[in-house]
């Protein structure tokens, strides 16, 4: 036989040219090129190494032959950390005019800079409409591959997916986008790309077709079949065995076939074909019949090294050349690219390794559409077949098998050893429950993660065990309480009985013993009372979490039971507000569960019915501020104003009424940041041309600074007004004295040593020193001449001064969402606590400094008090950018990342309790319940 195989007839990798003999061709092939022929919008979302490349080369090709005009255009090549809005676009634009030879028709560099009063996105649109489709006579299809790439921009792509849809929608009244059609190819599903997943009227998504690409059956992969030829007397029946160890897998199988050829010192003297198995189709990618017992039989007998069959063959090169010491020989890699989507480390990673757990114990489950499902698919390593989910080949259930994904989950979670002997306890060994520090520090873990049902089980009963542990704690109080006051009341009798047998003691000798028996009745009385303030708090804390979980499980049209969990609420709220009736600050509040689950009942009820707010102003206000982004937002410190700045580069200002009441374009490109003077009287604003520019607040420039490298990212009057910082993106911090205005200002104090991006820059209460924060995440304190005073022992994301001088404290928020709080004096950390933000953004203390408000990736703004108990939750439509607080602490405005702005009253207990009163008084069937609760 002979063993001279050609080396190139297989390729592992990389996109196949037109002609390659050993391209195989699907059913996609065919479904793919008709729909884009047809003029449909089609999208081919799989796992990478699928063949998804070579099916968009080979059908450009098809289309050309047809006269059809074509782009490719790799979006990853544009880039995207870092890459703004206005960059991205216009690298669309440019690829557009290369892949159809446009230079000579259009200047795009002119073209674009002259249309830059419009939005990115506007631009490409009426590039495509006025240039593109003018100029182009025949059907035009542009490809987008690699279109998951749009997940790592700093900036939603939403507004691009709104392109492609509104290209079919613009088909009804101009013909000429008849001729136009979209195809996008990627790793990530429709849900992953379209961050705003409320906005399904902009989706291309539901108006496409969704074309499948799967792997290899045995009819298809013929081509494969001529390349062991050589090797080979019977090429179909090792080809069988390929595509049972592959499933298919493009990559795989042309992977193994190249193994084979070049490992023919393993090539078995082979008896005749076997005749084909039976069945057709649905044995094309499993073992025939007998395929076990035959295994087994080899087992049995013979030399252990002895290869007899194909079967035999492709398995030891499949051992010995894939599965074993894998990472060392996955190249080109494939393997790895799968245990990194594996391992991923996000929220969902232990319920992602439980799933998958589950399919590899039950060898396959229902599909339910659930993200966890998805990301497994989109690894490539499970398979829909016959509308089940199972794993897509032997070689990576080899690889990514039970031992290595209970490894991983017992490194993954801080309980994995109690949680291991619980399950084999069938779940009654109540010792390995999760108590105290190992609770707390388990349901931190957990936070914002999916877990799997063993988990929640497990933390449920840790908790439920906790509950009853407390409950026996109180009752042991209670019993202690009592004994010590029967102890006092005989000691005040053996007091007595004493007195009178000994009267000549009355001396110095009773009132020691007065004072002792005094003393020991206070300390009694006074632990008793602790005692029962400790209990009326945890049930307090207990019924106003009952209150909330039962208002969360619901559906917001359940109106019945979020009436039910209100009344809850408001009972626990009197109870609280009985208790801090003498407690100003929020600091000492012993419980405040029934302020978060009066304000998050409220918010569910009223996006049913609106619920009336006591104040003048509505609970939420909305504003449609901006095109694009909203930047920042800042409350005038004098007057009832607000002002808005946005990437559209203007900046507005509205009052509390949400009327804009001035309007002006910056002319700095983009308007990072926004920000009063102390006065109110003069508006800074920060610029993405690397100025800070000075206005009145009808819109007159004051003046312009310079000095700062790059875009400035952050602005910072001092207390007195007589100063401004700015800080960059390029390594550039200084301060400048305003004390000359209107004139000119040229010099500045420069705050030299950062590396790379500036995030903020913020100056002290009393204005005697400030503080930098970088893209490393350092925080630096500076004195008022530029000098380096203290580097904190900290990695931080945002830092916030309390602006009450009564407190001197300032606080951080790291990126895992841990809030730090520091006494101004000595900067140090005197207490911190954990948020439930694992991706923090910023953090900002309220006017009166008692409360923090901290933003995070999660679309939500929550209010913790300064003991670390949560006190308000607010959930928004958009990713919020920033807070700013009103100078009475009594609403917050925030930014979005798609031109919102809400402004939203923060409540105080009674506040919340006077709404819910209200609200259920005006229903009947609650009138008498709440009349005797509502006095």
């Amino acid at each position: 036989m002979n063993f001279t195989a050609k080396p190139s007839y297989y390729q592992v990798g990389g996109s196949l040219t037109n002609n390659a003999p050993n391209y195989v061709k699907r059913q996609a092939d065919d479904d793919f090129y008709n729909g884009l022929k047809a003029g449909e919008f089609c999208y081919v979302l799989n796992s990478r190494q699928m063949g998804k490349s070579s099916l968009q080369v080979r059908t450009i090709q098809r289309l050309r032959n047809e006269g059809i005009a074509c782009a490719a255009i790799d979006i990853s090549e544009i880039g995207n950390r870092g890459v703004t809005p206005e960059q991205w676009y216009a690298g669309l634009l440019r690829i557009l005019e290369n892949n159809f030879n446009l230079s000579d028709i259009v200047n795009v560099r002119t073209w674009w800079r002259d249309r830059n009063f419009l939005t990115p996105v506007q631009r490409l649109s009426e590039f495509i409409e006025t240039v593109l489709l003018a100029n182009i006579s025949s059907n035009i299809v542009i490809f987008i591959d690699e279109i998951d790439s749009i997940l790592a921009l700093d900036f939603p792509a939403d507004d691009f997916l709104a392109l492609i849809r509104s290209c079919y929608n613009k088909r009804a009244n101009h013909s000429e986008f008849d001729r136009l059609t979209w195809a996008l190819l990627g790793v990530a599903s429709p849900t992953d790309l379209c961050r705003e997943q409320n906005a399904t009227s902009n989706t291309p998504f539901n108006i496409g077709r969704a074309i499948e690409l799967t792997g290899f059956d045995e009819t298809e992969a013929q081509p494969l079949a001529a390349g062991l030829v050589e090797l080979t007397d019977s090429p179909n029946e090792v080809l069988r065995e390929v595509l049972y160890w592959t499933g298919g897998q493009p990559f795989l199988t042309q992977k193994l076939c190249k193994l084979l050829l070049e490992n023919p010192q393993l090539i078995p003297n082979l008896p005749p074909p076997a005749p084909p198995c039976q069945g057709g189709e649905e044995d094309a990618a499993a073992p025939c019949q007998g395929g076990e017992e035959d295994a087994a039989a080899r087992r049995q007998g013979g030399e252990k090294d002895k290869i007899s069959t194909s079967k035999e063959w492709v398995e030891k090169v499949v051992r010995l050349k894939i599965v074993e010491n894998w990472e060392t020989q996955d190249v080109p890699e494939h393997l790895s690219t799968i245990r990194d989507r594996l391992f991923r480390e996000n929220q969902r990673i232990v319920r992602r390794l439980g799933l998958y757990q589950q399919i590899l114990e039950q060898a396959e489950i229902v599909p339910d559409g659930s993200g966890e499902q998805m990301e497994l698919r989109l690894s490539g390593l499970i398979v829909k077949h016959r509308e089940k989910l199972t794993i897509s080949n032997p070689i990576y259930e080899a690889v990514f098998n039970k031992d290595l994904i209970e490894e991983k989950l017992e490194k993954l979670s801080p309980y994995s050893e109690a949680i291991k002997l619980w399950l084999n306890s069938s779940c009654e060994d109540d010792s390995q429950l999760l108590r105290g520090d190992d609770l707390q520090s388990a349901l931190v873990w957990a936070a914002d993660k999916s877990l799997r049902n063993e988990d929640f089980q497990f933390l449920t009963a840790s908790q439920k065990v906790i509950l009853s542990d407390q409950n026996q704690l109180l009752h042991s109080a209670t019993l202690e309480t009592k004994k010590a006051v029967c102890d006092a009341a005989k000691a005040l009798g053996e007091a007595d009985s004493a007195k009178q047998k000994a009267k000549q003691w009355i001396g110095i000798g009773s009132a020691v013993l007065a004072a002792s028996l005094v003393g020991a009745i206070g300390f009694s009385t006074l632990a008793y009372q602790r005692f029962k303030l400790a209990q009326a708090s945890i049930e307090i804390e207990q019924n106003g979490s009952d209150a909330l979980l039962l208002a969360v499980s619901q559906k917001t049209e359940n109106t019945e039971a979020l009436s039910e969990a209100l009344l809850r609420a408001i009972a626990s709220g009197k109870r609280l507000k009985s208790l801090v009736e003498n407690k100003q600050k929020l600091e000492q509040y012993p419980a405040t569960r029934p302020l978060l689950a009066l304000q998050v009942i409220l918010d569910k009820i009223s996006e049913k019915q609106p619920i009336k707010a006591s104040s003048v102003s509505p609970r939420k206000m909305t504003l449609q501020a901006h095109t694009g982004a909203v930047t920042s937002v800042n409350f005038s410190p004098d007057k009832q104003i607000l002002a808005t700045a946005g990437i559209d580069d203007r900046v507005r200002i509205w009052n509390f009424s949400g009327n804009k009441i001035a309007e002006w374009k910056a002319l700095q490109q983009s308007v990072n940041m926004v920000n009063f003077s102390p006065d109110g009287k003069v508006l800074a604003t920060a610029g993405r041309d690397s100025t800070v520019k000075l206005w009145n607040l009808s819109g007159k420039n004051i003046s312009i600074l310079k000095g700062i490298q790059g875009s400035v990212t952050s602005i910072s009057f001092s207390p007195e007004g007589n100063l401004l910082a700015a800080a960059g993106i390029d390594s550039s911090a200084a301060i400048w004295n305003l004390s000359k205005l209107p004139k000119l200002i040229l010099s500045s104090v420069k705050l030299p040593g950062h590396n790379g991006l500036v995030r903020s820059v913020n100056f002290s209460p009393m204005g005697d020193f400030l503080t930098t924060l970088d893209g490393k995440s350092t925080v630096r304190i500076w004195s008022l001449s530029g000098q380096l005073k203290k580097i904190l022992p900290v990695q931080a994301i945002g830092i916030s001064f309390s602006p009450s001088q009564q407190q001197y404290r300032f606080a951080t928020v790291t990126l895992n969402g841990k809030v730090g709080l520091w006494k101004l004096s000595e900067k140090e950390l005197v207490n911190e606590f954990q948020t439930l933000h694992l991706d923090a953004k910023s953090i900002s203390f309220s006017p009166d400094g008692e409360r923090i408000a901290t933003v995070g990736i999660d679309k939500t703004v929550r209010l913790w008090n300064l003991a670390g108990r949560q006190v308000a939750q607010f959930e928004f439509e958009e990713n919020v950018v920033s807070v700013g607080w009103s100078r009475d602490g009594r609403q917050i405005a925030v930014a979005g990342s798609n031109g919102t702005v809400w402004l939203r009253q923060v409540e105080g207990l009674e506040e919340l309790l006077k709404q819910s009163c209200n609200f259920l008084s005006s229903k009947p069937e609650y009138f008498r319940r709440v009349s005797t609760l509502c006095k």
